[in-house]
């Protein structure tokens, strides 16, 4: 011990003693070494990587090589959550995108507004998905209505048009997922799901967009039974659901197929009914539940990876957090329908998960761990303060990328 604090002080002295000559020397030896340069960079978080671009035509051309991009989405694909989107009134004609940044920075978040020009207005295109760093938008004024962008970059790729089926009522009508794993794959998918009844069958109808050959191919698959999700996620290669008749399913992305599993009676599993939040979080799948339309407390569900079973793997009380706003302290069924979980986000441990919610107007973040709670926005000034329990899935995560679209 004494020789390895011996040794750490020698370094240290060799440091401190390093003349600015020597530090020039050291950097511009780094700077000049492409390979020691991109292991540096490649460390660092998206939104810094893109200032960088001006620090050199050498970093410029480095940071905007797609090979680096994937290469960095590849290392960085549990990166945190940074910001929440979503529509004020998600159903009516005068939606407007909102925003909210998971730490309450009074930042400007990415807008739409890098699609004007390409698109009639980035007014008309609403965010479908979120997916690991992509979103998948739709313009309701084009032809090729689907598009793939990337916020932190500002870049996008308008998919090309579906063919015979994509008429407007098909699209009104599809449900489209994004497909996106930067750890497995540099390629996303698209895929729009519909329903159609031929010879006493129920079937499936699929179009599916691939990024890597750049076209939709169409695939019809028998559909089991209770799998029209109500819920739904994609997570470890497959889009999951739980439906109305409260049963898990999933699509397996590469094998095109349906695969449902039994719900597990340990522990018990509700009807959807009662679902506040199912998601991924940084490579978990994610399950809360509420028995009661009026409760503060609930677990927190993991899945294994193997689908055999839900794990608790936190009890949470929102109850006592309620003293901290004024007007939550009623126990009317109208408080209580104010509580809606937004996303889950996992800290640096195992059990560290903070919940991004709405509560009385609110939005705020509260650490299960050390029960500690910090506001990111107050909705009632902008007339959002009517937000309920079903919107815990209307909401579109902002995860920092370098992705390619």
């Amino acid at each position: 011990m004494k020789a390895y604090s011996k040794t750490r002080r020698s370094r240290r002295k060799l440091i401190i003693g390093c003349t600015s000559s020597e530090h020039s020397f050291a950097a511009e030896l780094i700077a000049n070494n492409s390979d020691l340069l991109t292991e540096i960079l490649i460390r660092v978080p998206a939104k810094s990587l893109i200032r960088f671009k001006s620090v050199s035509k050498q970093w410029l051309s480095l940071i905007s090589d797609s090979q680096f991009a994937s290469d960095h989405a590849r290392r960085n694909h549990h990166s945190s959550i940074s910001a929440l989107y979503f529509y004020s009134n998600r159903w009516s004609p005068d939606e407007q995108l909102q925003s909210v940044s998971i730490a309450g920075h009074q930042t400007l978040l990415p807008t739409l507004s890098f699609l004007d020009g390409v698109v009639v207005s980035s007014s008309a295109t609403t965010i479908e998905r979120s997916c690991n760093g992509l979103i998948l938008c739709i313009n309701g004024f084009r032809k090729r209505p689907y598009i793939v962008c990337n916020l932190t970059t500002k870049k996008f790729s308008l998919l090309p048009d579906i063919g015979p089926t994509s008429s407007e009522s098909y699209r009104k009508n599809a449900a489209a997922f994004l497909a996106f794993d930067p750890a497995k794959s540099p390629h996303y998918k698209v895929f729009l799901f519909s329903y159609s009844y031929v010879n006493n069958e129920h079937w499936v109808e699929i179009e599916i967009y691939s990024s890597q050959t750049s076209s939709w191919k169409h695939v019809s698959v028998p559909e089991p039974r209770g799998v029209r999700f109500m819920f739904s996620v994609f997570w470890n290669g497959a889009i999951h659901g739980i439906s109305y008749a409260n049963v898990h399913a999933r699509f397996e992305v590469e094998e095109e197929k349906f695969i449902q599993t039994p719900m597990p009676r340990n522990p018990k599993i509700l009807s959807y009914d009662k679902i506040r939040y199912f998601g991924e979080c940084c490579g978990d799948l994610l399950l809360i539940q509420t028995p009661q339309r009026c409760a503060m407390g609930f677990r927190i569900l993991q899945m294994r990876r193997d689908y055999c079973e839900w794990i608790v793997k936190y009890r949470v009380n929102l109850r006592p957090i309620l003293s901290v706003f004024p007007n939550t302290k009623s126990k009317t069924i109208v408080t209580c329908s104010k509580f809606s979980v937004l996303c889950v986000v996992k800290g640096a441990n195992e059990k560290d998960f903070t919940l991004v919610l709405t509560i009385r107007g609110k939005v705020i973040s509260y650490n299960v761990k050390s029960k500690t709670l910090k506001e990111l926005r107050d909705l009632s000034t902008d007339d959002l303060d009517d937000w309920g329990a079903s919107w815990c899935n209307t909401t579109y995560q902002f995860i920092e990328s370098l992705s390619p679209v």
